[in-house]
């Protein structure tokens, strides 16, 4: 019998034991594995989230303020000013041209002028309201609202109607006011104002933040507006908080703040929080991010 080919039951055993040994360790390298790589990818998505509002806000607040003017509307009194319209601790409204729409008036529009009519404005470039064809970015119809202003001072409201390359010139539904606008020293701008709020979850400890754009030609301070539709910035958020700092780094106190703090305004602190379960296990993953930015074109 010891000289029969074939395995002992003892080798067959061994042998098997072995055999589940590996599987068994291969299965924990991969569980393992897998493991890391869901918690790896559930922290790049919060981070992603984070970042996202972030980096979004932060692009749009710099530019706060760029291209509106100072003074107030010729025959009126409405005011662009401050550009900040509403500020809170969870939301803000501002005003600024964030898309590029500003251009040099270089030819003064008189009533006695053909070349420059009161109802058409040559500019130093025409590529901005060329690409939008006059119309607004936000699919509104009825042609694209800008704003005429006088060395940023004193301003108009106007609408674009059509654009001409011949001469670099937009035409206007309207006419603007007798030899005001003088070439060199005014300009026409589109001037967007930007709403920012944070939404707290409902059902869940995850919030949002949204955002919402509207294009005008004249000034509105209500916040938040009605009736339209906001867009997810980024969601599964957990905190999100705005601070407003003057000039000389101390807190302005106030949520909504008063027009004059949100005159005052200078910095403006962001945080923001992200939190998911990741992983097969459900492990809770906390990000969060602060930022400070400037406002260079306040008033």
């Amino acid at each position: 019998m010891r000289n029969e080919p074939g395995f002992s039951m003892v080798e067959v055993v061994v042998a098997m034991g072995l055999a589940v040994v590996l599987m068994l360790g291969l299965y924990a390298a991969y569980a393992q594995g897998t493991a890391i790589k869901s918690r790896v990818q559930g922290t790049v998505r919060i981070e992603s989230n984070v970042r996202l509002a972030m980096d979004r806000m932060e692009r749009d607040l710099r530019v706060a303020g760029f291209g509106v003017p100072q003074g107030i509307e010729i025959g009126g009194s409405a005011s662009w000013t401050p550009v900040i319209f509403y500020a809170s601790q969870t939301g803000i409204g501002y005003r600024a041209d964030i898309d590029g729409g500003s251009a040099g008036i270089i030819c003064t529009p008189k009533s006695t002028n053909s070349v420059c009519p009161l109802n058409k404005l040559r500019l130093d470039s025409i590529r901005y309201y060329q690409a939008l064809n006059c119309d607004a970015p936000d699919g509104t119809f009825g042609g694209l609202r800008v704003v005429v202003s006088v060395e940023r001072d004193d301003w108009e409201p106007a609408i674009c109607s059509g654009y001409s390359t011949s001469d670099d010139s937009i035409s206007m539904t309207t006419t603007l006011t007798n030899a005001t606008f003088t070439a060199g020293e005014s300009n026409v701008a589109t001037i967007e104002q930007v709403y920012y709020r944070y939404v707290p979850g409902s059902q869940q400890p995850y919030g949002s933040l949204e955002r919402f754009v509207r294009y005008g030609n004249s000034p509105d301070g209500l916040f938040p507006p009605t009736g339209v539709s906001w867009t997810t910035v980024a969601d599964h958020l957990t905190d999100f908080w705005l601070e407003y700092q003057d000039t000389t780094g101390a807190t302005l106190i106030g949520s909504p703040l008063s027009m004059a703090n949100r005159a005052a305004v200078h910095k403006i602190v962001l945080f923001v929080e992200g939190y998911d379960r990741i992983g097969p296990q459900g492990q809770p993953q906390l990000i969060q991010a602060r930022s400070e930015i400037l406002l260079r074109n306040r008033s």
